[in-house]
Parts: structure tokens; C-alpha cells; sequence
């Protein structure tokens, strides 16, 4: 005999955004917004449940020579709220390590190495395919910068992973 078994079903999106850091040496010496493309788990579908969640992003700026990239791996807690299927509010906690890689001949620093990221973000979701989200990441310090600052960014659901 045939039996069903129930499968995840994880929708799978990518996000363009603008990165804006807080700290005015960071903002001077690398620009004031720096490009941002993300991907992260749709997990919205289900309101009033916490779930896991995860987001990788790469962050990069360049200005006068002196250029950063940031690449932050997340994980976390998503929550989505109300029984809306066409327009959800969700909530996202979410920590984990982050890479950088520095060259700045004006600030005499050229390396790469690996710091602390964590984020706190705010987001509507539309339909489940859709989303924009707001959010803040305090990032552990490199070679004496603070890279900490906002996220904004709009994002489209590309597919669905079956678990």
C-alpha cells in the first residue's frame, strides 16, 4: 500500500537593498549607502509561530580606492502576524558570524578576517512571494571600525525547497 508523507515545503528569496552604516569614518571613507544582496527562507506562511530562520548577505562599497565588503551569515527566530494572506507583518531575530575584507590605503588597513553580526528586523510580506524589510545589525568591531548600521531592502521569492 501507498502511503503520503507530508513535506516542508521552505519558499527561498533574494533581496536588492541599500546598506546604510551608522559610524561617520565608515561613512566618509567607504560611501554613505553601499549595495546589499541578500537570500533567506520565506517562512512566513504561518502566522503566531515562532520559526527558524537565516540570511546571508553581501555587502560591498567603494570609494576613492579605499573599498569593503561584508558578508553576514545569520541565523535566527522569524515570527509573522495576523491571518492576512495578501499583507503579513513578521518580526526576525537573528546572530551569527560575518566576514570582512578591508582595503583602505587611507585608513592603512588592508585585511580580512571574521567578526560578529547580530540584526533585529521588521518586514511586511506579500502574498509569501513578495517582501520588504527593515533592519539593524550591531556588528562586532574591525581593525577599530564600526561597521553597524540599517538595512533596507525589497526582495521576490525565487523558489521553493521540498524537505
Amino acid at each position: 500500500a501507498a502511503f503520503s508523507q507530508e513535506r516542508t515545503v521552505i519558499p527561498i528569496g533574494v533581496d536588492l537593498g541599500v546598506y546604510l552604516p551608522q559610524d561617520s569614518t565608515v561613512r566618509s571613507v567607504f560611501g554613505d549607502a553601499w549595495y546589499r544582496v541578500g537570500i533567506t527562507p520565506l517562512s512566513l506562511q504561518t502566522p503566531d509561530n515562532w520559526k527558524f530562520t537565516m540570511d546571508v548577505a553581501y555587502l560591498r562599497s567603494s570609494r576613492q580606492g579605499n573599498r569593503a565588503s561584508l558578508l553576514p551569515v545569520t541565523f535566527g527566530m522569524t515570527r509573522a502576524f495576523g491571518q492576512d494572506n495578501d499583507v503579513r507583518p513578521y518580526v526576525a531575530l537573528r546572530a551569527g558570524p560575518y566576514w570582512g575584507d578591508v582595503n583602505s590605503p587611507f585608513l592603512g588597513i588592508n585585511k580580512s578576517k571574521i567578526g560578529i553580526d547580530a540584526n533585529a528586523a521588521v518586514g511586511l510580506a506579500f502574498k509569501n512571494g513578495f517582501y520588504i524589510e527593515a533592519r539593524y545589525d550591531t556588528m562586532s568591531k574591525f581593525e577599530g571600525l564600526n561597521f553597524s548600521g540599517f538595512f533596507f531592502s525589497a526582495g521576490i521569492k525565487l523558489f521553493d525547497i521540498r524537505l
